[in-house]
Protein backbone atom coordinates (compact mmCIF):
# COMPACT_ATOMS: atom_id res chain seq x y z
CA UNK A 1 0.00 0.00 0.00
CA UNK A 2 2.63 2.19 1.10
CA UNK A 3 4.93 1.62 -2.26
CA UNK A 4 1.65 2.48 -4.38
CA UNK A 5 1.04 5.67 -3.18
CA UNK A 6 4.56 6.70 -3.38
CA UNK A 7 4.50 5.17 -6.87
CA UNK A 8 1.26 7.48 -7.44
CA UNK A 9 2.82 10.95 -6.14
CA UNK A 10 5.88 10.22 -7.77
CA UNK A 11 3.52 10.44 -11.28
CA UNK A 12 1.79 13.21 -10.23
CA UNK A 13 4.78 15.12 -9.67
CA UNK A 14 7.00 14.22 -12.71
CA UNK A 15 3.82 15.23 -14.89
CA UNK A 16 3.17 18.59 -13.09
CA UNK A 17 6.69 19.45 -13.87
CA UNK A 18 7.25 23.14 -15.51
CA UNK A 19 8.55 21.73 -18.11
CA UNK A 20 7.09 18.91 -19.09
CA UNK A 21 4.50 19.31 -22.62
CA UNK A 22 3.37 16.00 -24.03
CA UNK A 23 0.81 16.96 -26.18
CA UNK A 24 3.54 19.59 -27.69
CA UNK A 25 1.13 22.80 -27.24
CA UNK A 26 4.34 24.86 -26.70
CA UNK A 27 6.80 23.73 -29.42
CA UNK A 28 5.73 26.69 -31.93
CA UNK A 29 6.35 29.21 -29.52
CA UNK A 30 8.80 32.12 -29.97
CA UNK A 31 11.53 31.89 -26.76
CA UNK A 32 10.62 34.04 -23.69
CA UNK A 33 12.85 37.45 -23.23
CA UNK A 34 13.95 35.48 -19.97
CA UNK A 35 16.39 33.38 -22.15
CA UNK A 36 18.20 36.33 -23.73
CA UNK A 37 16.56 35.67 -26.94
CA UNK A 38 13.90 37.96 -28.67
CA UNK A 39 11.38 36.80 -31.39
CA UNK A 40 12.05 39.42 -33.40
CA UNK A 41 15.45 39.45 -36.27
CA UNK A 42 17.31 41.92 -37.52
CA UNK A 43 16.87 43.29 -41.36
CA UNK A 44 19.00 40.31 -42.73
CA UNK A 45 16.31 38.24 -41.04
CA UNK A 46 18.91 36.33 -38.78
CA UNK A 47 18.38 36.39 -34.57
CA UNK A 48 20.44 37.97 -32.37
CA UNK A 49 21.02 38.02 -29.34
CA UNK A 50 20.31 40.44 -26.82
CA UNK A 51 23.39 42.73 -25.83
CA UNK A 52 25.21 42.43 -22.53
CA UNK A 53 25.80 45.13 -19.99
CA UNK A 54 27.21 48.60 -21.44
CA UNK A 55 30.98 49.91 -20.96
CA UNK A 56 30.36 53.12 -18.83
CA UNK A 57 33.68 54.07 -20.57
CA UNK A 58 31.83 54.50 -24.21
CA UNK A 59 28.75 56.68 -23.95
CA UNK A 60 28.06 56.27 -27.49
CA UNK A 61 24.96 54.37 -28.45
CA UNK A 62 23.56 53.37 -31.97
CA UNK A 63 20.15 52.98 -32.93
CA UNK A 64 20.26 49.21 -33.43
CA UNK A 65 21.66 49.26 -30.05
CA UNK A 66 18.48 51.00 -28.60
CA UNK A 67 16.29 48.90 -30.13
CA UNK A 68 17.21 45.62 -29.07
CA UNK A 69 17.92 46.70 -25.59
CA UNK A 70 14.69 47.95 -25.21
CA UNK A 71 13.10 44.80 -27.18
CA UNK A 72 15.16 42.56 -24.59
CA UNK A 73 13.96 44.51 -21.60
CA UNK A 74 10.89 46.21 -22.05
CA UNK A 75 8.47 44.45 -19.46
CA UNK A 76 5.87 44.31 -22.07
CA UNK A 77 7.84 42.09 -24.28
CA UNK A 78 7.80 39.68 -21.16
CA UNK A 79 3.51 39.97 -20.50
CA UNK A 80 2.83 39.17 -24.19
CA UNK A 81 5.16 36.48 -23.90
CA UNK A 82 3.07 35.17 -20.58
CA UNK A 83 -0.10 35.64 -22.26
CA UNK A 84 1.40 33.42 -25.24
CA UNK A 85 2.12 30.68 -22.90
CA UNK A 86 -0.89 31.04 -20.77
CA UNK A 87 -2.90 30.66 -24.30
CA UNK A 88 -1.01 27.65 -25.00
CA UNK A 89 -1.66 26.26 -21.94
CA UNK A 90 -5.53 26.37 -22.53
CA UNK A 91 -4.43 24.98 -26.33
CA UNK A 92 -3.28 22.01 -23.98
CA UNK A 93 -6.12 21.77 -21.89
CA UNK A 94 -8.40 21.42 -25.12
CA UNK A 95 -6.24 18.69 -26.65
CA UNK A 96 -6.09 17.06 -23.22
CA UNK A 97 -10.28 16.07 -23.67
CA UNK A 98 -9.23 13.60 -26.41
CA UNK A 99 -7.55 11.84 -24.34
CA UNK A 100 -9.18 9.38 -21.58
CA UNK A 101 -9.32 10.17 -17.99
CA UNK A 102 -7.46 8.08 -15.47
CA UNK A 103 -7.97 8.55 -11.73
CA UNK A 104 -6.79 6.33 -8.43
CA UNK A 105 -8.38 6.52 -5.26
CA UNK A 106 -6.29 4.59 -2.35
CA UNK A 107 -7.56 4.14 1.55
CA UNK A 108 -6.77 2.67 4.60
CA UNK A 109 -9.20 3.10 7.58
CA UNK A 110 -10.36 1.76 11.00
CA UNK A 111 -13.14 1.05 12.34
CA UNK A 112 -13.58 0.72 16.81
CA UNK A 113 -16.89 -0.76 17.66
CA UNK A 114 -18.36 -1.02 20.78
CA UNK A 115 -21.88 -2.86 21.35
CA UNK A 116 -23.35 -3.32 24.73
CA UNK A 117 -26.71 -5.28 24.81
CA UNK A 118 -27.94 -6.46 28.32
CA UNK A 119 -25.24 -6.03 30.33
CA UNK A 120 -22.98 -7.11 27.73
CA UNK A 121 -20.26 -5.93 25.99
CA UNK A 122 -18.48 -6.42 22.40
CA UNK A 123 -15.63 -5.03 21.63
CA UNK A 124 -14.25 -5.47 17.51
CA UNK A 125 -12.58 -3.35 15.41
CA UNK A 126 -12.20 -3.49 11.45
CA UNK A 127 -9.24 -2.39 9.28
CA UNK A 128 -9.93 -1.95 5.50
CA UNK A 129 -7.52 -1.26 3.21
CA UNK A 130 -8.91 -0.52 -0.73
CA UNK A 131 -8.28 0.87 -3.71
CA UNK A 132 -10.01 2.24 -6.98
CA UNK A 133 -8.69 2.54 -10.49
CA UNK A 134 -11.45 4.92 -12.61
CA UNK A 135 -11.07 5.05 -16.61
CA UNK A 136 -13.23 7.63 -18.08
CA UNK A 137 -13.08 8.31 -22.06
CA UNK A 138 -15.65 10.84 -24.11
CA UNK A 139 -15.50 8.76 -27.62
CA UNK A 140 -17.71 11.28 -29.25
CA UNK A 141 -19.73 14.83 -28.47
CA UNK A 142 -21.08 15.61 -32.05
CA UNK A 143 -18.18 18.24 -32.51
CA UNK A 144 -18.14 20.07 -28.82
CA UNK A 145 -14.32 19.61 -28.25
CA UNK A 146 -13.49 20.19 -31.86
CA UNK A 147 -15.27 23.93 -31.35
CA UNK A 148 -13.10 24.35 -27.94
CA UNK A 149 -10.10 23.11 -30.17
CA UNK A 150 -10.52 25.96 -32.98
CA UNK A 151 -11.05 28.58 -30.05
CA UNK A 152 -8.43 27.73 -28.46
CA UNK A 153 -6.64 27.94 -31.72
CA UNK A 154 -7.38 31.31 -33.06
CA UNK A 155 -6.82 32.19 -29.48
CA UNK A 156 -3.13 31.33 -29.81
CA UNK A 157 -2.72 32.93 -33.12
CA UNK A 158 -4.39 36.42 -31.87
CA UNK A 159 -1.88 36.43 -28.70
CA UNK A 160 1.17 35.69 -31.42
CA UNK A 161 -0.87 38.54 -33.07
CA UNK A 162 -0.87 40.74 -29.84
CA UNK A 163 2.65 40.20 -29.36
CA UNK A 164 3.73 41.13 -32.74
CA UNK A 165 1.89 44.40 -31.97
CA UNK A 166 4.06 44.80 -29.07
CA UNK A 167 7.36 44.51 -30.49
CA UNK A 168 6.42 46.95 -32.76
CA UNK A 169 5.16 49.40 -29.81
CA UNK A 170 7.89 48.92 -28.32
CA UNK A 171 10.38 49.14 -30.87
CA UNK A 172 8.43 52.43 -32.22
CA UNK A 173 9.05 53.98 -28.60
CA UNK A 174 12.21 53.12 -28.52
CA UNK A 175 13.57 54.35 -31.57
CA UNK A 176 11.47 57.80 -31.35
CA UNK A 177 13.03 58.15 -28.03
CA UNK A 178 16.36 57.78 -30.05
CA UNK A 179 15.46 60.35 -32.40
CA UNK A 180 13.81 62.93 -29.70
CA UNK A 181 17.73 62.70 -28.21
CA UNK A 182 19.08 62.99 -31.48
CA UNK A 183 17.01 66.23 -31.90
CA UNK A 184 17.70 67.21 -28.74
CA UNK A 185 21.31 67.16 -29.31
CA UNK A 186 21.23 69.14 -32.76
CA UNK A 187 18.91 71.39 -30.50
CA UNK A 188 21.68 72.04 -28.11
CA UNK A 189 24.41 72.44 -30.76
CA UNK A 190 22.07 75.15 -32.59
CA UNK A 191 21.89 77.16 -29.47
CA UNK A 192 25.52 76.81 -28.56
CA UNK A 193 26.40 78.49 -32.11
CA UNK A 194 23.45 80.73 -32.04
CA UNK A 195 24.90 82.23 -28.47
CA UNK A 196 28.45 82.44 -29.90
CA UNK A 197 26.65 84.27 -32.96
CA UNK A 198 25.28 86.47 -30.38
CA UNK A 199 28.39 86.73 -28.73
CA UNK A 200 30.26 88.17 -31.49
CA UNK A 201 26.99 90.61 -32.14
CA UNK A 202 27.69 91.75 -28.25
CA UNK A 203 31.21 91.83 -28.75
CA UNK A 204 31.39 94.04 -31.81
CA UNK A 205 28.83 96.60 -30.25
CA UNK A 206 30.33 96.74 -27.05
CA UNK A 207 33.60 97.58 -29.28
CA UNK A 208 31.82 100.24 -31.16
CA UNK A 209 30.40 102.29 -27.75
CA UNK A 210 33.96 102.08 -26.47
CA UNK A 211 35.43 103.79 -29.63
CA UNK A 212 32.71 106.01 -29.11
CA UNK A 213 31.51 105.57 -32.68
CA UNK A 214 28.23 103.04 -31.76
CA UNK A 215 25.40 104.13 -28.66
CA UNK A 216 24.63 102.36 -26.06
CA UNK A 217 21.69 101.25 -27.27
CA UNK A 218 23.25 99.24 -29.41
CA UNK A 219 25.16 97.75 -26.79
CA UNK A 220 22.27 97.06 -24.52
CA UNK A 221 20.25 95.68 -27.28
CA UNK A 222 22.93 93.44 -28.38
CA UNK A 223 23.22 92.47 -24.37
CA UNK A 224 20.00 91.54 -24.14
CA UNK A 225 19.97 89.22 -27.47
CA UNK A 226 23.28 87.23 -25.79
CA UNK A 227 21.07 86.97 -22.93
CA UNK A 228 18.36 85.19 -24.97
CA UNK A 229 20.55 83.35 -26.29
CA UNK A 230 22.09 82.52 -23.15
CA UNK A 231 19.00 81.24 -21.92
CA UNK A 232 17.92 79.08 -24.99
CA UNK A 233 20.80 77.64 -24.62
CA UNK A 234 20.03 76.46 -20.60
CA UNK A 235 16.83 75.28 -21.64
CA UNK A 236 18.27 73.03 -24.68
CA UNK A 237 21.23 71.52 -22.00
CA UNK A 238 17.97 70.69 -19.86
CA UNK A 239 16.39 69.45 -22.68
CA UNK A 240 18.89 67.20 -23.58
CA UNK A 241 19.11 65.96 -19.90
CA UNK A 242 15.84 64.91 -20.25
CA UNK A 243 15.83 63.27 -23.52
CA UNK A 244 18.55 61.19 -22.32
CA UNK A 245 16.91 60.04 -18.85
CA UNK A 246 13.80 58.51 -20.94
CA UNK A 247 15.95 57.00 -23.80
CA UNK A 248 18.14 55.24 -20.73
CA UNK A 249 15.17 54.07 -18.56
CA UNK A 250 13.38 52.59 -21.31
CA UNK A 251 16.42 50.92 -22.50
CA UNK A 252 16.58 49.33 -19.00
CA UNK A 253 19.84 51.75 -17.67
CA UNK A 254 19.66 53.87 -14.56
CA UNK A 255 18.52 57.43 -15.63
CA UNK A 256 21.74 59.11 -15.21
CA UNK A 257 23.83 57.05 -17.78
CA UNK A 258 26.09 59.17 -19.79
CA UNK A 259 24.59 58.42 -23.36
CA UNK A 260 25.74 60.04 -27.02
CA UNK A 261 24.41 59.49 -30.36
CA UNK A 262 26.28 59.18 -33.28
CA UNK A 263 25.73 62.45 -35.79
CA UNK A 264 26.04 60.72 -38.24
CA UNK A 265 22.39 58.99 -37.77
CA UNK A 266 20.96 62.36 -38.69
CA UNK A 267 21.48 61.12 -42.21
CA UNK A 268 17.31 60.61 -43.56
CA UNK A 269 16.67 56.78 -44.06
CA UNK A 270 15.17 54.93 -47.03
CA UNK A 271 11.26 55.51 -47.65
CA UNK A 272 10.86 53.23 -51.14
CA UNK A 273 8.90 51.15 -49.10
CA UNK A 274 5.98 54.20 -49.49
CA UNK A 275 3.57 52.81 -52.64
CA UNK A 276 0.33 53.90 -53.53
CA UNK A 277 -2.50 54.51 -51.31
CA UNK A 278 -4.50 51.51 -52.55
CA UNK A 279 -1.63 49.19 -52.33
CA UNK A 280 -0.67 50.15 -48.90
CA UNK A 281 -4.12 50.02 -47.71
CA UNK A 282 -4.01 46.48 -48.59
CA UNK A 283 -0.74 45.37 -46.97
CA UNK A 284 -1.87 47.09 -43.88
CA UNK A 285 -5.04 44.63 -44.20
CA UNK A 286 -2.99 42.03 -44.60
CA UNK A 287 0.10 42.50 -42.22
CA UNK A 288 -1.45 45.08 -39.31
CA UNK A 289 -0.76 42.28 -35.93
CA UNK A 290 -3.73 44.53 -34.57
CA UNK A 291 -5.98 43.32 -37.59
CA UNK A 292 -5.13 39.56 -37.46
CA UNK A 293 -5.29 39.76 -33.57
CA UNK A 294 -8.50 41.37 -34.32
CA UNK A 295 -9.68 38.53 -36.92
CA UNK A 296 -8.36 35.96 -34.66
CA UNK A 297 -10.95 36.66 -32.30
CA UNK A 298 -13.50 37.14 -33.77
CA UNK A 299 -12.65 33.04 -35.45
CA UNK A 300 -12.25 32.15 -31.45
CA UNK A 301 -15.72 33.36 -30.64
CA UNK A 302 -16.97 32.01 -33.60
CA UNK A 303 -15.69 28.41 -32.75
CA UNK A 304 -16.72 29.33 -29.14
CA UNK A 305 -20.67 30.01 -30.20
CA UNK A 306 -20.14 26.38 -32.04
CA UNK A 307 -19.25 25.07 -28.88
CA UNK A 308 -22.08 26.44 -26.97
CA UNK A 309 -24.86 25.44 -29.54
CA UNK A 310 -23.67 22.08 -29.70
CA UNK A 311 -23.70 21.85 -25.39
CA UNK A 312 -26.85 20.47 -25.53
CA UNK A 313 -26.72 17.42 -27.73
CA UNK A 314 -25.32 13.86 -26.37
CA UNK A 315 -22.48 12.20 -26.12
CA UNK A 316 -21.08 8.99 -25.79
CA UNK A 317 -18.77 7.80 -22.83
CA UNK A 318 -16.42 4.67 -21.93
CA UNK A 319 -16.12 4.23 -18.41
CA UNK A 320 -14.00 1.04 -16.71
CA UNK A 321 -13.28 0.94 -12.84
CA UNK A 322 -11.77 -1.95 -11.03
CA UNK A 323 -11.96 -1.98 -7.03
CA UNK A 324 -10.03 -4.26 -4.57
CA UNK A 325 -11.24 -4.02 -0.62
CA UNK A 326 -9.81 -5.93 2.30
CA UNK A 327 -11.76 -6.04 5.60
CA UNK A 328 -9.79 -7.29 8.36
CA UNK A 329 -12.08 -7.80 11.52
CA UNK A 330 -10.77 -8.15 14.88
CA UNK A 331 -12.73 -11.20 15.18
CA UNK A 332 -11.30 -12.82 12.84
CA UNK A 333 -12.82 -13.78 9.45
CA UNK A 334 -10.77 -11.80 6.72
CA UNK A 335 -12.60 -11.05 3.16
CA UNK A 336 -11.54 -9.39 0.32
CA UNK A 337 -13.63 -8.01 -2.35
CA UNK A 338 -12.80 -7.74 -6.20
CA UNK A 339 -15.21 -5.26 -8.90
CA UNK A 340 -14.43 -4.92 -12.24
CA UNK A 341 -16.72 -2.43 -14.02
CA UNK A 342 -17.20 -1.67 -18.45
CA UNK A 343 -20.02 0.61 -19.10
CA UNK A 344 -20.58 2.62 -22.54
CA UNK A 345 -22.52 5.15 -21.39
CA UNK A 346 -25.04 8.02 -23.71
CA UNK A 347 -25.41 11.24 -21.33
CA UNK A 348 -28.18 13.26 -22.69
CA UNK A 349 -28.52 17.02 -21.30
CA UNK A 350 -32.24 17.83 -20.34
CA UNK A 351 -32.08 20.56 -18.46
CA UNK A 352 -29.87 22.63 -16.55
CA UNK A 353 -31.86 25.66 -15.51
CA UNK A 354 -31.53 27.39 -18.47
CA UNK A 355 -27.69 27.75 -18.17
CA UNK A 356 -26.73 26.62 -21.63
CA UNK A 357 -29.46 29.22 -23.17
CA UNK A 358 -27.82 32.09 -21.71
CA UNK A 359 -24.71 30.81 -22.08
CA UNK A 360 -25.35 30.56 -25.95
CA UNK A 361 -26.65 34.54 -26.14
CA UNK A 362 -23.26 35.33 -24.04
CA UNK A 363 -21.43 33.55 -26.81
CA UNK A 364 -23.27 35.34 -29.62
CA UNK A 365 -22.80 38.88 -27.69
CA UNK A 366 -19.27 38.02 -27.28
CA UNK A 367 -18.84 37.26 -31.70
CA UNK A 368 -20.89 40.71 -31.76
CA UNK A 369 -18.69 42.70 -29.62
CA UNK A 370 -15.42 40.94 -31.65
CA UNK A 371 -16.90 41.71 -35.25
CA UNK A 372 -17.40 45.34 -33.92
CA UNK A 373 -13.76 45.65 -32.64
CA UNK A 374 -12.52 44.19 -36.14
CA UNK A 375 -14.56 46.59 -37.76
CA UNK A 376 -12.84 49.43 -35.18
CA UNK A 377 -9.17 48.35 -35.46
CA UNK A 378 -9.78 47.91 -39.58
CA UNK A 379 -10.78 51.56 -39.65
CA UNK A 380 -8.54 53.04 -37.40
CA UNK A 381 -5.24 51.47 -39.50
CA UNK A 382 -6.80 52.72 -42.32
CA UNK A 383 -7.00 56.30 -41.16
CA UNK A 384 -3.49 56.17 -39.52
CA UNK A 385 -2.34 55.23 -42.39
CA UNK A 386 -4.08 58.09 -44.49
CA UNK A 387 -3.24 60.48 -42.04
CA UNK A 388 0.54 59.13 -42.30
CA UNK A 389 1.27 58.99 -45.51
CA UNK A 390 0.11 62.53 -46.16
CA UNK A 391 1.87 63.84 -42.95
CA UNK A 392 5.23 62.11 -44.35
CA UNK A 393 4.65 63.53 -47.93
CA UNK A 394 4.22 67.17 -45.69
CA UNK A 395 7.66 66.52 -43.85
CA UNK A 396 9.21 65.63 -47.18
CA UNK A 397 9.04 68.94 -48.31
CA UNK A 398 9.25 70.75 -45.11
CA UNK A 399 12.50 69.11 -44.78
CA UNK A 400 13.43 70.28 -48.17
CA UNK A 401 12.24 73.91 -47.87
CA UNK A 402 13.86 74.43 -44.09
CA UNK A 403 17.29 73.46 -45.56
CA UNK A 404 16.66 76.35 -48.17
CA UNK A 405 15.46 78.49 -45.65
CA UNK A 406 18.61 77.95 -43.44
CA UNK A 407 20.45 78.60 -46.22
CA UNK A 408 19.23 81.97 -46.96
CA UNK A 409 19.38 83.01 -43.12
CA UNK A 410 23.04 81.88 -42.90
CA UNK A 411 23.58 83.72 -45.83
CA UNK A 412 21.75 87.03 -44.59
CA UNK A 413 23.51 86.67 -41.24
CA UNK A 414 26.66 87.09 -43.14
CA UNK A 415 25.56 89.86 -45.18
CA UNK A 416 24.15 91.37 -41.45
CA UNK A 417 27.33 91.40 -39.93
CA UNK A 418 29.26 92.42 -42.50
CA UNK A 419 27.41 95.58 -43.16
CA UNK A 420 27.58 96.08 -39.11
CA UNK A 421 31.20 95.79 -39.14
CA UNK A 422 31.62 98.17 -41.81
CA UNK A 423 29.34 100.56 -39.49
CA UNK A 424 27.07 100.59 -42.48
CA UNK A 425 24.19 98.44 -40.83
CA UNK A 426 22.16 98.84 -38.23
CA UNK A 427 21.94 97.24 -35.11
CA UNK A 428 18.36 96.25 -35.61
CA UNK A 429 19.44 94.71 -39.04
CA UNK A 430 21.79 92.46 -37.02
CA UNK A 431 19.47 91.19 -34.25
CA UNK A 432 16.92 90.31 -37.24
CA UNK A 433 19.52 88.24 -39.13
CA UNK A 434 20.59 86.81 -35.92
CA UNK A 435 17.02 85.90 -35.08
CA UNK A 436 16.21 84.48 -38.31
CA UNK A 437 19.14 81.54 -38.48
CA UNK A 438 18.05 80.64 -35.17
CA UNK A 439 14.58 80.67 -36.15
CA UNK A 440 15.56 78.15 -39.27
CA UNK A 441 18.17 76.19 -37.59
CA UNK A 442 15.35 75.32 -34.65
CA UNK A 443 12.57 74.71 -37.66
CA UNK A 444 15.40 72.81 -39.55
CA UNK A 445 16.14 70.26 -36.57
CA UNK A 446 11.60 70.17 -35.89
CA UNK A 447 11.65 69.49 -39.58
CA UNK A 448 13.53 66.62 -39.04
CA UNK A 449 12.44 65.38 -36.13
CA UNK A 450 8.88 65.13 -37.59
CA UNK A 451 10.11 63.58 -40.48
CA UNK A 452 11.52 60.62 -38.92
CA UNK A 453 8.76 60.05 -36.47
CA UNK A 454 6.31 60.06 -39.19
CA UNK A 455 7.91 57.71 -41.37
CA UNK A 456 7.97 55.03 -38.87
CA UNK A 457 4.50 55.91 -37.76
CA UNK A 458 3.56 54.82 -41.47
CA UNK A 459 5.80 51.65 -41.38
CA UNK A 460 4.17 50.94 -38.23
CA UNK A 461 0.59 51.66 -39.45
CA UNK A 462 1.45 49.00 -42.55
CA UNK A 463 2.80 46.25 -40.00
CA UNK A 464 5.93 46.31 -41.08
CA UNK A 465 8.10 48.11 -38.78
CA UNK A 466 11.45 46.54 -38.11
CA UNK A 467 15.01 46.71 -38.43
CA UNK A 468 14.74 46.75 -41.94
CA UNK A 469 13.95 50.42 -41.62
CA UNK A 470 16.93 51.47 -40.10
CA UNK A 471 19.03 49.76 -42.82
CA UNK A 472 19.94 50.79 -46.39
CA UNK A 473 17.18 50.47 -49.14
CA UNK A 474 18.83 46.81 -50.47
CA UNK A 475 17.09 45.46 -46.95
CA UNK A 476 13.97 46.66 -47.16
CA UNK A 477 11.68 43.64 -48.05
CA UNK A 478 9.32 43.18 -50.68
Amino acid sequence: MKRAMAALAGLCIAFSAHAFDPLRVARDLPPPPSMNLTPMTDANGAPWACPGPRDPASPEIHIEEVIRRALCTDPRTRIAWAGIAARAAERGQVRAEYLPRLDATLSRSRLDQRVTQGGATLDSDVDTDAYRVELGWTLFDFGQRGARADSAEQAMLAALASRDATLQQVFLDAATAYYNLLSAQGSLAVAEEVERINLQGYLAADAKHAAAIGNLTEKLQTQTALGQAILARVQAEGALQEARGRLAVLIGLPPDTPLRLDEDDARLPDTSFVSAMTDMLQKAETRHPELRNARARVEAARAQLTATERAHLPSVRLSASHQNQRIAPSTGGRSDQRDNLVALEVQIPLFDGFGRTYATQAAEAALSEAEGQLEAARRQVAQEVWLAFHALQTGTRTVEKSAELLGFATRSLEVAQGRYKAGIGGTLELLEAQRALADAARQRINALADWRAVRLRLAAALGRLGFWTLAPAAANPS
